[in-house]
This record gives C-alpha cells, structure tokens and sequence, in this order.
C-alpha cells in the first residue's frame, strides 16, 4: 500500500511547470487489436484508447484519482432528476465538435443510446440499459429484442437530452459514463461495426486502424478552449503497435525506440532494481480486481461462524500471498473495494486488517472451534502461482489450528474454480487464488455481490443491505464516503471473504517519457493519454 500511494503522489507537478507540447508517443504490445467501435469496445485497452477521444456527458479527470474519485460535467453542463428518481434531463454545452467540425448536441448521446441497445449490433452496453433488476431506460429492451430502433425512452429537447428509467437506480449516472454512451457521430452506422477511424469529440480521434498492426490517435483539431474542453492534449498523437515480439519490443523500449512496451515476467526485478519502482521509467499500479479467499458460507463451517471468518482474515499473511503473483505484480490487500478505486479508503490505519498475520488474534476468535473441524480447500491447479497460493493457505490454516489431516485440497482447471465454488450443494469449504473484477467503476456493485442472499460465497445480512440501499439514496458525494465507510465496516464486521490482494498492472516506459506527465485513472485501469508528455 506504501508503495503504491508514494507512486501517486509524482504526478502532482502536473500542476507545477508546464509539460512539452507535441511529440508523437510510440506504444507497443505483444496482445492483439482490440476493437474501436465505440458502442462494441469493451476492453481495457480499447477504453484507454477511448478515454482519449471520447466526449462524455459526465467523464473522470486526466489527474491521479482521490480514493473518492468523482464525475465531472464534460459534454453536459449539469442535469435535473425529476418523476421521483426515474427522469434525467441532461443539458448538452454548446461548443464541442467532432473531429469533421460537426458540432455536438444531445442528438448524439441519444443516437449512441439507439446503437448500444440496437439488436443487430449487439453491443456488450446493452445490459448495462436493459436490466430489468438494475438499470433499465423505457423502450431499450424493445430495440434489444429488434421490434424498435430507437429507444423511445430517451427524447431530445432543443439541446437537452432526456432519459427516462422504468425505476430508480443510484448508480445511471456512473453508467452513462461509461465509454459506450459517448457523443457518437450520427455518420456511424446503426447496425454495423465500425472498424476505421471515424469522428469523435475528445481531444484526439482514431485517425488510422490497421487490425493487428497498427491504431493511430492524432490531436482533434476541433476541440478548443471552452467550458466542458478543459482536458490536457499535450502530445500530438499516439501510435500503438499490436502483435510485436514480447521481447524484442521491451528491448526497443530500453532503447528508445518503444515509449512504453511489454515488460516480460524475467525482467521485472531487474528493471524495478534499476530504475526504483513508481519514481521514473518502471511503475507497478493497482487495477480494478482483486485475489481473494472465497468462503463458502452455505457451508456450516464458515456459515455458523463470523468468528472463523474473522480469524482467517487475521491468520493470512496477505504480503506472502501477494509475492506469490510474481514481482510487483500484486500488492496486499485488506478489504472489498480495490486501491484507488471510487469510494475505497487507503489510510492505513482504517484497514480492518493487517497486511501480515496476527496468530495470536486469530486464535483467540477461533478458540477451539477448529480444532477438529474438517476443511475441503479448492485452488487453481493450472500454472504456479495458484498452487503456491494455496500451499500457503493451507499453512496458514494449520497456524489457526486446523490439523493437517483434516484439510483436504482439491484442483481446479482455469475457470472451473468458480464452478466448483459457486454452485449450491458444493462440498468445497474454502476457495484459493479467486479474482473480483468491477465491470463498471461503482462501489456499490463490488458490496452488493458480498451480501447477495441467494449467493452462497455473500453474507445474508438484512441490516447491512438496508445500509446499502440508505448509502445509494445519498448524493454522490455523501454515497462515495458513505459506501467506503460500509466497505469498510462490512468487512470488519461481517467477514463475507478474505480479500488478499490487488492485481497490479507493469509499465516499462522510455527515457523519452516526462514523468511528470503520468496520471494514473483506476477507472480504465490506464494511464491518461491526454495527460502524457514527452521530454
């Protein structure tokens, strides 16, 4: 945790002497293209990609994240709720522009609205408009099911854009940020991917897409100055190699010839001993998933027993755990909303747990409980690092005080794990090496999954749901404090899983890079390209 909040704290100078304008950033990866279709991209790669040229009604900054990172009015100078919660109107700024020089109105949002929820296409933002137990904008699931094309409960006003939901939902607004309703040229075809460069309102466009070879993003030379347009865009462009030699690429970039490129799993010590970690060239920075031991609280053996859960969660060595990942590859963690993620608390001394394991803690909450108890313990088979992990669980267990003979371990291919673990009726106890991963950047969903009532991996508990809900009646702000504080609590109190770990990603940059420049957005799990600056 040290780690990564020093690491943050170098951006800051972006509000101190001006960075270098121009340049054009040479990026490559040993993966391959992603898609960029705004209404079907749905990877972190793309959405970083995205973030760059994408206008949105609401967006988050090109600047390190606050552990309660919220929107802020980009495209859209505000909105008013009305019809008790179901009824947002949005006013659209007048001054943005696509990088043809059309301008930007609320017909826009609502045109990317008709091709999220349109049939033919098939966007993975459909589900995101058409949950009928979530968020759901009247007409999306008629243009879903392919009787409509356009989603007749979204409507345009002169320049405002109004959307009305079946229900309530605390969390549209996070949702209507996401990447997929950005303003999107009515140019676009309603049915059919676009896989070229086309219009965008950002502050930089795709400008060239050859599939696995080469993406292309130059400055849009229509986004000035004005209210809403206040992003950086230093560089003039960006170029991303796809399908490179994963070695060859990081020794381009140890030459200059890369800005940023792969770092293979070998070379990662010698770099970070080379360069320190999070100061220059070498970063290590958290994504928005976490590792974590699954109980299986169907099962009598954590179910009946808060007090197991809490002793486990003291008896881990979460630092161990962590190493296990490979070299800066994970960082310890203690609770249920991933570092830096909106509403997550950092300040150490409000973790519910530490960091190393406090046996003698743990025993006093165990007490002779365990002692001959039987545990089935599943772990990830395939790889190393799953096996590792679970071999350090299982000492830890016979730390707390279960016997050896009593703990039996069962291996898992890949995803079958969480087969295994979530069907009910399951024998498995306690689940190894699990990983959470946020779809969308809201707290209130990592919490929800913890206390899910037909979940037999959550918590059933009444109490903290009622908290939940009272937390996302609240404005944002007062709901992203309230819900880190719940986390917070719930963790403490309920035990609901033994979170580990972070799931870090490595980046290995060029000498040509201003560090100065790096601002690190957990919400696309990226750096800011429009924040980035070469020397």
């Amino acid at each position: 945790m040290l780690v990564l909040g020093a690491g943050l704290l170098v951006s800051s100078a972006l509000a101190g002497e001006s960075l270098r304008q121009g340049g054009v950033f040479l990026a490559g990866t040993n993966g391959a293209s992603v898609q960029i279709d705004p209404q079907l991209a749905y990877v972190t790669t793309a959405w970083w990609l995205e973030y760059a040229t994408a206008a949105k009604l609401y967006n988050y900054r090109d600047r390190p994240a606050s552990s309660a990172d919220l929107l802020f009015p980009e495209a859209a100078s505000g909105f008013t709720v009305s019809n008790g919660g179901k009824t947002y109107a949005f006013r659209i700024r007048k001054g943005f522009r696509f990088s043809d020089g059309t301008p930007v109105t609320a017909r826009n949002f609502s045109y990317a609205i008709d091709r999220v929820a349109n049939k033919d296409l098939a966007s993975p933002g459909a589900q995101f408009i058409t949950d009928p137990n979530g968020t759901e904008i009247v007409g999306a699931r008629a243009v879903n099911d392919g009787v409509a094309t356009h989603v007749r409960g979204v409507s345009v006003k002169g320049n405002t854009l109004i959307i009305r939901l079946r229900r309530p939902d605390s969390r549209f607004l996070t949702k209507i940020s996401m990447p997929f309703f950005q303003a999107t040229s009515r140019k676009l075809p309603l049915t059919r991917e676009v896989v070229d460069g086309y219009p965008s309102a950002g502050p930089y466009r795709f400008t060239r897409n050859d599939v696995n070879s080469l993406t292309s993003l130059r400055r849009n030379p229509y986004y000035g100055r004005g209210p809403g347009r206040n992003r950086p865009h230093n560089l003039q462009g960006l170029d991303l190699q796809w399908n490179l030699n994963e070695q060859t690429a990081f020794e381009e970039v140890k030459a200059g010839l890369l800005d940023e490129g792969p770092l293979p799993a070998a070379e990662g010590q010698g770099i970070a001993d080379k360069y320190g970690v999070n100061k220059s060239r070498f970063w290590s920075m958290p994504t928005s998933c976490l590792g974590y031991l699954a109980f299986n609280n169907e099962r009598p053996l954590f179910g009946h027993s808060v007090a197991l859960r809490k002793a486990v969660n003291w008896a881990v060595d979460r630092t161990a755990h962590a190493a296990q990942a490979g070299p800066y590859s994970g960082s310890p963690w203690t609770h249920l909303l991933p570092p830096r993620f909106p509403g997550s608390i950092m300040r150490k001394s409000l973790q519910p747990y530490s960091v190393h394991p406090n046996l003698a803690k743990a025993r006093r909450l165990a007490g002779r409980y365990v002692l001959n108890r039987k545990i089935t313990i599943a772990y990830r088979s395939s790889g190393t690092i799953g096996p590792d992990q679970a071999q350090l669980a299982r000492q830890d267990l016979i730390r707390l005080g279960f016997k050896p003979s009593n703990i039996t371990m069962k291996g898992y291919s890949g995803a079958d794990i969480y087969d295994a673990m979530g069907r009910h009726g399951s024998t498995i106890d306690l689940g190894v090496s699990l990983g959470l991963c946020g779809d969308f950047p809201d707290p209130s969903e990592f919490l929800a999954g913890f206390l899910d009532p037909l979940s037999s991996l959550a918590v059933d508990s009444p109490k903290y749901r009622a908290r939940l809900a009272a937390a996302n009646r609240l404005a944002p702000l007062a709901r992203f404090r309230a819900l880190g504080r719940l986390d917070l609590e719930v963790t403490r109190n309920l035990a609901p899983a033994a979170v580990m770990r972070s799931y870090n990603n490595r980046y290995f940059f060029s000498n040509r890079v201003d560090p100065r420049s790096l601002a690190w957005q957990p919400v696309y799990q990226d750096w800011s390209i429009p924040a980035l600056a070469l020397k």
